[in-house]
């Protein structure tokens, strides 16, 4: 599977569905910047840390298929 880093994949959603992270509790917290900007991981574990975090975003994000 491919793999990016989370930033890479925030980046790919289209502006259309205005996701905004609001509270990043999926993401390791105490070593952001590694989880979030520097670990490799795929478009499933992406979809898995936004859906254990708080957003905001337009309700068409979750049934997209970006």
């Amino acid at each position: 599977m491919k793999t990016k880093t989370s930033k890479e994949w925030y980046d790919l959603v289209p502006s259309e569905y205005r996701l905004k992270i609001l509270d990043p509790d999926g993401w390791d917290r105490s070593n952001f910047q590694f989880s979030f900007y520097e670990e490799l991981i795929t478009k499933d574990e992406f979809k898995k840390r936004i859906s254990s975090s708080t957003i905001q975003c337009d309700r068409r994000f979750f049934i997209a298929q970006w």
